[in-house]
């Protein structure tokens, strides 16, 4: 699944909110969760998203510091997982 324009405006637009500015490895671990909410109904948790992304926990934390999971959840309007 892909993020549309209209998507991806708004995201962009909470993101600055929440002080972040938005690169390509962002948008990166944005399609990963979107693409794993599409499948699950669920957003992935930390642990899945490191798995999926190939990357280490640090830097996931570095692109969404504090907690990546929360931010990524208000950032895209996905709920987050039942486990957080």
């Amino acid at each position: 699944m892909s993020l549309s324009n209209a998507q991806r405006e708004r995201i962009a637009a909470r993101a600055l909110e929440r002080g972040i500015h938005l690169t390509k490895e962002h948008w990166h671990i944005l399609e990963l969760s979107y693409n794993y909410y599409s499948q699950h109904e669920t957003l992935c948790t930390l642990r899945t998203l490191i798995k999926l992304s190939g990357w280490e926990k640090k830097k996931i934390y570095k692109l969404f510091p504090g907690n990546p999971i929360g931010e990524i959840s208000k950032i895209t309007g996905l709920p987050m997982p039942k486990e957080c």
